[in-house]
């Protein structure tokens, strides 16, 4: 019975051992996934705010280069239209009037024929109504090289702010994912510990129960042997007794 006892005993604290080492495994292995976790979901929220900051800057900045953007174009715009202006007061300067000289009856007096001035302002007139028209087209095309920067600025935020909507999007769809593993893992690593704490405490009574079997079974193991030795001797003084009642001869 002591044998099959202790037998039994150490197989199951073998068995013990091995379960309290897969638990242990399975805990670092937990440990080291909420800590991965953990450092991910730190890196995913640090880049969520980040990409706010940097939406929020974006817009600031795209909304200040629009207003400049009106502005400038305003004062082009304004500019184009004096220089018109003054385009049509000089060409009215520098254009001698034609007129008939034939007069209808009823009709108003002819105008007079050019004068030698009249010819000596037109003389001067092409130079600068062409430098006049000139600065007219510069400030035209330099107008329309304004609105062409502001519709590539317009769509690069409009890129800007797409790419970043869908890496915050993105972001928030892996911190959600990995709050429920971490919610998992938390929940494993709980029910491991605990098992951890009902195997240990397992473990501590089989080995308090196989010290006890030890001490038990040693007595009784250890006795048995003198009582089977003190037999065996009882048995071979029998055994001399009777030959030496049946004439045996023990000096021969």
């Amino acid at each position: 019975f002591c044998k099959k006892e202790i037998d039994r005993l150490e197989d199951e604290i073998k068995f013990g051992v091995n379960t309290k080492e897969d638990l242990d495994e399975k805990h670092q292995q937990l440990f080291n996934t909420l800590d991965s976790l953990a450092h991910d979901l730190e890196a995913l929220k640090a880049e969520e705010e980040e990409m706010n900051v940097s939406l929020k800057e974006a817009g600031e900045n795209r909304k200040a280069e629009n207003q400049l953007f009106q502005q400038s174009i305003s004062d082009q715009r304004a500019t184009i239209n004096i220089l018109n202006k003054a385009m049509k007061r000089l060409q009215m300067f520098y254009t001698p009037k034609a007129g008939l000289f034939m007069q209808a009856p009823g009709q108003a007096a002819a105008p007079k024929p050019p004068t030698p001035k009249d010819y000596s302002k037109s003389a001067g007139a092409g130079g600068v109504l062409q430098l006049l028209q000139k600065i007219i087209t510069d400030a035209e095309s330099e107008e329309k090289e304004l609105q062409i920067d502001e519709q590539h600025s317009q769509e690069l935020y409009a890129e800007f702010v797409r790419v970043t909507t869908d890496t915050i999007e993105a972001d928030r769809a892996a911190i959600a994912e990995k709050t429920g593993l971490v919610a998992e893992g938390a929940g494993a690593k709980s029910e491991t510990e605990g098992a951890q704490l009902s195997n240990d405490e397992n473990l501590a009574n089989l080995n308090d129960l196989l010290k006890a079997q030890h001490l038990d079974c040693d007595w009784l193991l250890k006795y048995f042997d003198l009582r089977q030795k003190a037999r065996t001797e009882e048995m071979d003084a029998i055994t001399d007794a009777k030959a030496v009642l049946s004439g045996a001869d023990f000096g021969k």
